[in-house]
């Protein structure tokens, strides 16, 4: 009995790091940057005015095109731009909504809890100044959003945004949104096609 309580005891004590401190329970995430919003308005002005220039050009060119009869352009150059137009503005709601590249907080990307920020955390002390922290797996832990980073994830905490962000690129001073991801993931994808139209979109007007 003795052996199975020490066996107990001590599998007691490897198993409570897991626990933590409940994620539910943890500091409010730090509120993101007044100047967030700023850029996410001045992207979309910017798509919406190169999308109406570019819609406004093409129609002056097929007008410009009249005297010549039944030319081609003039049918399939304006459902040309408008298509464009259409992708540029999926692309620009798909950079303003999707957060797929954020690390977002959950039992798994919170739990085991650092013994030190569970420390300072339970005497309600502050996490500025304070390093992050890595784990013996490799993998580091943020102690501003409290998750950890997944390893060879180039996660990056974003000081305007106030996310940990994983495949990390840059953060967008025009649409004000961190851009990450590779291939399908993140929002990568929405920032290369909506500047892919904008080059289509021009060449159409001209």
């Amino acid at each position: 009995m003795a052996l199975l309580r020490v066996a107990s005891d001590a599998q007691l004590v490897e198993e409570a790091p897991l626990e933590g401190i409940d994620w539910l329970k943890l500091p409010p995430l730090q509120k993101r940057g007044a100047e967030r919003r700023t850029e996410a308005f001045t992207g979309v002005g910017v798509v919406l005015g190169i999308i109406a220039a570019c819609v406004a050009g093409t129609h002056t060119g097929v007008q410009l095109m009249a005297c010549v009869p039944d030319h081609a352009f003039r049918r399939w150059l304006p459902l040309l731009v408008y298509g464009e137009a259409f992708i540029a503005l999926i692309c620009l709601l798909g950079l303003m909504f999707d957060d797929g590249a954020v690390i977002k907080r959950s039992k798994l990307t919170c739990a085991p809890t650092p013994a030190s920020v569970k420390t300072w955390l339970q005497l309600a002390e502050s996490s500025k100044g304070r390093k992050n922290i890595t784990g013996d797996d490799g993998r580091v832990y943020c102690v501003r959003c409290h998750v950890w980073r997944p390893r060879d994830s180039r996660a990056h905490h974003c000081a305007t945004c106030q996310r940990c962000v994983v495949d990390f690129d840059h953060h967008c001073g025009v649409f004000g949104r961190c851009i990450a991801g590779s291939g399908f993931r993140g929002n990568m994808k929405w920032f290369v096609s909506i500047i892919a139209m904008g080059y289509c979109g021009a060449g159409t007007a001209t």
